[in-house]
């Protein structure tokens, strides 16, 4: 029984510090998007789409815009960009992201260092020009939704 009601304390607990900084994001502006720092032959396909990304006061980072691959294919494992210090995750994710690749799926990994890297479904690499970031996000705190 002590068990269940420590358990239940720490539940409360974490509910009661995402009240906390919901009430608190409420009053604040949402902040500015932010250019996304690209590496290795990744570009910028569109300038009107730039690649960007912003951290939101809920602790979710956000992306929108797109990015060329280089040679027309998306390589599994490649660097795609690094995370300026301050949107590192807190445990590594995983996020799908839209491409024109025609028969595989592809998902960005970001790792709690900042770097973000490439991943076709079951490796390899597909025929694909570019990706787009619309709509991905990502916790980039270590709580476990429950």
């Amino acid at each position: 029984m002590p068990d269940t009601i420590a358990t239940l304390a720490r539940r409360l607990a974490r509910l009661e510090r995402r009240v906390t900084v919901l009430e608190r994001a409420r009053r604040a502006p949402y902040p500015p998007w932010r250019d996304l720092p690209l590496t290795g032959d990744t570009a910028v396909p569109d300038p009107a789409q730039p690649p960007q990304m912003r951290a939101n006061l809920w602790d979710t980072l956000e992306f929108s815009g797109r990015i060329g691959l280089p040679g027309g294919r998306a390589a599994d494992g490649a660097a795609i960009a690094l995370l300026p210090e301050g949107y590192w995750p807190s445990v590594p994710r995983t996020i799908p992201v839209a491409s024109d690749a025609n028969r595989r799926e592809l998902h960005l990994d970001l790792d709690p260092k900042g770097a973000v890297t490439l991943r076709v479904q079951d490796g390899g690499s597909v025929k694909a020009t570019w990706l787009s970031l619309d709509s991905a996000s990502c916790r980039i705190d270590g709580d476990a939704e429950e």
